[in-house]
């Protein structure tokens, strides 16, 4: 084994040991106090050991997601170990000082800027197509599955399909509960009960099957353009989405300056989608106005070559960082392991939201050859992208699926897709019971 395989955050294994005691002596004894100084050191050490070993198990590795999910998972099992006061520190640091939406930012731009202009230009044409086309075949495969069951066609796409489809649990079951309450039936508590199982299973099926498709574009290298969505017969462009140009090819040198730069702009683009929120008479979330700008910005040339290759250099040595510590959030917080053990329980739930995230996988993937796009790239962006639990389920299928840089395009499928979900939902109202 090589030295490199031994280390984890850079430290041999016996410094890492060293310092992982010392913080589970903190937690224990009540040493933690508040604030991103004692989380930040928390979260890297206990997730990146995690991930260190999910890496390191043949099969999971290759099939389940590898170290993210083994991280996601172990997260929600020490939610019920983790000392009180720890936990606080840690969901101060994560979700009230929004850790998960600054990741999301620096994904989000970063990936933008990094992107092609002529292709960048060119998927935005046929991507929301795409994803109407993995709904459609999402409520298909699961209500004729559920009809087949004995399910009910309607009740399988109200109450599983229709959930998993429409962008996790704050901005798809809550506000679905809410529109099927007004159908004056039961009351929004009650349909919440059911949607959220159906969520939280589609989104752990999104991510296994993210590292499913990562392996078929291993064994079929035909179906995936290895992180890029469009492919294309013209060379010009071919060319323009694998080959560096003459400022990429030279190296960039990743200064604090440089640094500082990306992430002011990391921050006024989320300023951006904020203020445009509030100020357009139009209901679209922040992140999907940070797309939009971001989109218009670089199609539009407004940044300097250098400024697309340092945000393109910066990403991966983020990503590495700070993925760990957000799929450990993902577990302590978004992922209920009872909740879960009893939705695999029965059987037919089960192959109900199997049936709902495979139909997304198929719409999309096969839709989108229709503009072009690349099987693999164009079935995790626009069909599981869809069927997972929103931001942090993009993070966990775009890691588990090794395509970060298809954050651009999982935004614009959980929260534009999503916002159309909702309005389906709405016309579906008279076929509650």
């Amino acid at each position: 084994m090589c030295q490199d395989e031994t280390r984890i955050l850079g430290m041999q294994v016996k410094y890492y040991l060293i310092a992982l005691a010392i913080c589970v002596i903190g937690m224990a004894f009540g040493f933690v106090g508040k604030g991103m100084i004692f989380a930040i050191p928390l979260l890297l050490i206990i997730s990146h050991g995690l991930t260190k070993i999910g890496d390191a198990i043949p099969i999971w590795k290759d099939w389940v997601g590898g170290g993210v999910t083994l991280t996601m998972f172990a997260g929600a099992i020490l939610v019920k170990f983790i000392p009180e006061t720890a936990m606080e520190t840690i969901k101060n640091f994560y979700v009230v000082d929004d850790f998960l939406v600054f990741t999301i930012g620096n994904l989000l731009i970063c990936s933008i800027m990094g992107m092609n202009r002529k292709v960048l230009a060119k998927a935005a044409v046929g991507f929301l197509p795409t994803v109407l086309a993995g709904v459609v075949c999402a409520y298909l495969f699961g209500g004729l599955v559920g009809a087949l069951l004995g399910y009910g066609f309607w009740d399988a796409i109200l109450y599983i399909s229709q959930p998993i489809m429409g962008g996790g649990m704050g901005a798809g079951a809550i506000p679905i509960s809410k529109i099927y309450a007004s159908a004056g039936i039961k009351d929004a508590e009650a349909y919440l009960s059911m949607l959220v199982a159906a969520v939280v299973l589609g989104n752990i099926i999104s991510i296994i099957l993210a590292a499913v498709l990562n392996k078929l574009g291993e064994l079929r290298p035909g179906l995936t353009g290895n992180g890029q969505l469009v492919t294309s017969a013209n060379p010009a462009v071919q060319s323009a989405q694998s080959a560096p140009t003459a400022a990429a090819a030279e190296p960039v040198n990743l200064t604090a300056e440089s640094i500082g730069m990306i992430l002011v702009w990391i921050g006024a683009f989320i300023i951006l989608g904020n203020l445009a929120r509030k100020v357009v008479p139009v209901n679209i979330h922040p992140y999907a106005w940070m797309i939009i700008f971001a989109c218009a910005a670089k199609i539009l040339n407004l940044f300097p070559e250098k400024f697309a290759q340092t945000a393109k250099a910066y990403l991966p040595k983020y990503v590495a960082l700070a993925m760990p510590p957000i799929m450990l959030g993902v577990g302590l917080f978004y992922t209920d392991i009872e909740q879960f053990v009893a939705s695999i329980s029965n059987p037919v739930f089960v192959l109900i939201c199997l049936a709902t995230v495979i139909g997304a996988v198929l719409g999309a993937g096969l839709f989108g050859r229709l503009f072009k796009f690349n099987f693999v790239e164009s079935s995790m962006a626009a069909g599981l992208c869809m069927a997972n639990m929103g931001g942090s389920g993009d993070l966990a299928v775009l890691s588990a699926g090794k395509r970060m840089v298809l954050m651009p395009f999982a935004q614009i499928s959980s929260r534009l897709g999503g916002a159309i979900v909702m309005i389906i939902a709405g016309a579906m109202l008279s076929l509650l019971r």
